[in-house]
């Protein structure tokens, strides 16, 4: 069972290695979480987790292990402006598998729970934040075979079957109003 009212984490970009690699958090106590592993450097504002606007931070997180410090760019989102309308945190480092695994252990270790796959999706529909197509459209772009039915699923993501629906919903509307007046 699926529960919105914890703090999850992922590992957000591509399997295998890259130059960058990506990790997310969202939930309630996502700043706690990282402000529990995080240290900024010292050239950042020492109040850096009671910003209320997003904002970029540069620091470190130290792991278990011979991997010590990594670098990190947390991009922190403290209020209703990030994809599931929740705190949330999307760490950025080099996109070495090992790395991107030891920081995901660590965040969970400070107090996030693994997310189960389409759960930051989830959240953004629970929340209002994507229509129940758009939400089909992330899975059809993450599914994709060819190229075709990526164009397809992009184009609903883009509004391409929503917008149609919410004109017909709005002239139904109106239809209503007019027939009860």
């Amino acid at each position: 069972m699926l529960h919105v009212d914890d703090t999850i984490a992922a590992i957000a970009s591509a399997s295998g290695g890259a130059v960058r690699g990506i990790l997310r958090v969202s939930g309630p106590d996502a700043i706690v979480i990282l402000d529990r592993c995080f240290a900024p450097n010292e050239t950042e504002p020492a109040d850096w987790s009671r910003n209320a606007r997003p904002t970029v931070i540069t620091g470190t997180i130290d792991v278990a292990g011979p991997l010590g410090a990594i670098p990190v760019d947390a991009y922190v989102w403290p209020n209703a402006r990030s994809y599931t309308r929740q705190p949330s945190i999307e760490l950025h480092t080099i996109g070495s598998p090992p790395i991107l695994d030891a920081l995901l252990r660590t965040l969970i270790a400070a107090g996030a729970r693994l997310a189960e796959p389409g759960e930051f999706t989830l959240r953004a529909f629970l929340a209002g934040r994507i229509d129940l197509t758009q939400a089909e459209a992330v899975l059809g772009v993450i599914d994709a075979r060819d190229r075709a039915e990526l164009q397809t699923a992009l184009e609903q993501l883009a509004g391409g079957l929503g917008s149609p629906l919410h004109r017909l919903r709005e002239d139904l509307l109106q239809l209503l109003a007019h027939l009860e007046a």
